[in-house]
């Protein structure tokens, strides 16, 4: 077995119970998986890879490492998981957590995980006990995206579709497949865009007639996974004022002490958001329930766009 390689800090429990468990299920399934395969399925560095490998070997699974370019590593036939591997609340995280993803892709695979867990906890898919529920299924038209892709990325294929950006230009691209992602409260795909000539993240709901290509490729190697979320680039540092009408809704994200009190019932916070379209798209959200301190570019911009608005119901009579 190849030994742990560094000392990076511990994932979450209810996480790292979650993926081993799912590892130890992928593994036991009898097919060989490389490396790089497991840590790209499960959004983990190979470094992490193998040290999750490393801790089911330390729990007795009997893990087969067989070299070459069509090696990989398996779990020997025949060996059952010890259910004091994991207590219960571990458990009932990871079925949490597996039910969840499940019901977003569709994956059988999934399911009858999360159904083996819940055999071991005792208890009925259709009653479970479970304080903990996860949903992160997307809409019916992104479910159908979800499965495309998935069986893209699986069989290695192209996928061909036209995009749309923050600012409404559409491109057609054609790009290798690698995941799908779920971050910042979205679903999105992690692909090589031939177009770029690099990695990007494209948002769901912005493909359009998305196709699979009969066309294989060789996966390419992929940066690390703080690429994802650092892929929007250049971000900026913002001041803004958070009305009293508006708290709520901040407070959902950053906590009921967020900022500082303004000392008129609303607070001053200092944020570092992605520059370009989808701020301003932020902020004018919030209507008057914020008001943009600085830096003096965004204030402007921000101000100009809110005059804009305000001319075109003045065009049409609804000021009175």
């Amino acid at each position: 077995m190849p030994r742990t390689r560094d000392d990076s800090p511990p994932d979450a429990p209810s996480l790292r119970a979650e993926r081993i468990l799912s590892l130890f299920l992928l593994l036991a399934g009898g097919r060989l998986h490389s490396a790089p395969d497991l840590a790209r399925r499960f959004g983990v560095s190979t470094r992490t890879l193998y040290r999750d490998l490393d801790l089911l070997s330390a729990w007795g699974c009997p893990i087969e490492a067989t070299p070459g370019r069509e090696g990989g590593f398996r779990i020997l036939p025949g060996y059952a998981l010890d259910r004091s591997v994991l207590d219960r609340s571990e458990l009932a995280a990871a079925s949490a957590a597996l039910t969840g993803i499940e019901e977003a892709v569709g994956d059988r695979g999934l399911e009858r995980a999360a159904a083996k867990i819940d055999a071991l906890l005792g208890r009925s898919r259709t009653r479970r006990l479970s304080w903990l529920r996860i949903s992160l299924a997307p809409g019916r038209d992104e479910r159908s995206l979800v499965e495309l892709l998935r069986d893209a990325i699986e069989e290695r294929r192209l996928v061909q579709f036209e995009y749309r950006d923050a600012e409404g230009r559409r491109t057609d691209r054609t790009v290798e497949p690698a995941a799908v992602v779920y971050l910042w409260e979205g679903w999105y795909l992690w692909a090589w865009c031939r177009l770029r000539r690099d990695w990007r993240l494209f948002k769901l709901v912005r493909i359009e007639r998305p196709k699979t290509r009969m066309e294989r490729f060789e996966p390419r190697p992929e940066p690390s996974e703080d690429a994802w979320r650092s892929v929007y680039g250049r971000r900026t540092e913002l001041r803004i004022r958070v009305a009293p009408s508006a708290l709520t809704r901040f407070e959902d994200d950053l906590g009921r002490d967020f900022g500082i009190p303004d000392g008129r019932g609303g607070r001053v916070v200092d944020l570092r958001m992605p520059d370009g379209e989808w701020l301003f798209s932020f902020l004018m959200g919030f209507g008057d329930g914020i008001e943009v301190l600085g830096p003096p570019e965004i204030r402007a911009e921000f101000a100009d766009r809110a005059r804009k608005v305000a001319e075109l119901y003045e065009k049409i009579g609804d000021f009175r």
